[in-house]
């Protein structure tokens, strides 16, 4: 270890991109040293051209070039065109280590939106499939769910929602900051509703010629029920005015809702005016985003 860290030493002090023999840096000595009587030689490593290509927190890299005990030592010639390839091994490097970061960050991403219960589904202008998060790949594979694939192509299972699809699409993919919303009904009473955000995907995460995809994010309606304890402790609701709000949540009109609960509409409206004055809100849709929002969209294990 004595013998590796004085040589490190010295070669630690070349500046990176720079070129050097072996033998001219650490002197003759190096030819009496443990390093290289019992790591070198053995390997056959009698003359070599050297250059320090990356330097990260104190540790090093070099790439070395070495010829054997019969071989002829390097000439001018040859070491001029290795201090070339050294520099362009250089920037290799740099290239390599800039490619490595951003690999690590795709993938740090992908996990993040993987944890999210929001599906998250990329399409390009044709509804052509091209990337979804784990809960996007869940919402895609349930038989039941209103949105699905066909073909490749991002489909809604009822042909009456179809077209609306396709429009929202078409809107944001050709113009700047055009979203759309919709709502796809379930088909069955096992089956959610879902509800639809569709967004143009911005350029700066674009892939090179697909600069017109575009990003949905879909979310399923829990049930009225669902959240009925949440909704109670979090505003402090009665249970009739928390089934009330958390039927308004999953897309209900305040009629539906009326009609689902088995109430009368003064009732209704009762209870709403409550709910009103306890989540400061005015709106029925207010109502809704503000349950809605109260959970985070984090998927449960």
């Amino acid at each position: 270890m004595p013998d590796a860290l004085r040589f490190s030493a010295q070669v630690a002090a070349v500046p990176i991109g720079s070129a050097y023999r072996d033998h001219v840096l650490l002197g003759e000595r190096f030819r009496d040293s443990r390093l290289w009587r019992e790591w070198m030689a053995p390997q056959d490593m009698f003359g070599g051209m050297a250059s320090r290509v990356l330097d990260v927190d104190g540790s090093f890299w070099i790439f070395d070039v070495q010829r054997g005990r019969r071989q002829e030592a390097f000439d001018a010639t040859e070491f001029a065109l290795f201090e070339r390839f050294a520099g362009v091994m250089r920037r290799v490097t740099m290239l390599h280590q800039q490619l490595d970061g951003v690999s690590i960050e795709r993938e740090m991403a992908r996990r993040a939106l993987d944890q999210l219960s929001l599906a998250v589904i990329i399409v390009d202008r044709a509804m052509r499939f091209a990337y979804a998060n784990a809960a996007g790949d869940d919402l895609l594979a349930d038989p039941a769910s209103p949105l699905g694939l066909r073909g490749g192509r991002l489909s809604a299972r009822a042909a009456s929602e179809q077209n609306g699809l396709k429009d929202l699409v078409a809107k944001a993919s050709a113009l700047i900051g055009a979203q759309g919303q919709m709502l796809l009904r379930a088909r069955s009473g096992e089956a959610r509703d879902v509800s639809l955000c569709v967004t143009p995907l911005s350029a700066a995460y674009a892939l090179p010629g697909r600069t017109s995809d575009v990003m949905i994010v879909a979310r399923p309606l829990e049930p009225a029920g669902g959240g009925l304890a949440a909704a109670r402790q979090m505003f402090d609701l009665t249970e009739a005015e928390a089934r009330l709000a958390l039927g308004l949540a999953s897309g209900l009109s305040l009629t539906e809702v009326a009609q689902q609960q088995g109430i009368r509409m003064t009732t209704a409206r009762t209870h709403l005016a409550r709910v009103f004055w306890k989540t400061g809100t005015r709106q029925q849709s207010q109502v809704a985003a503000l349950l809605r929002a109260a959970e985070l969209p984090v998927r449960r294990r």
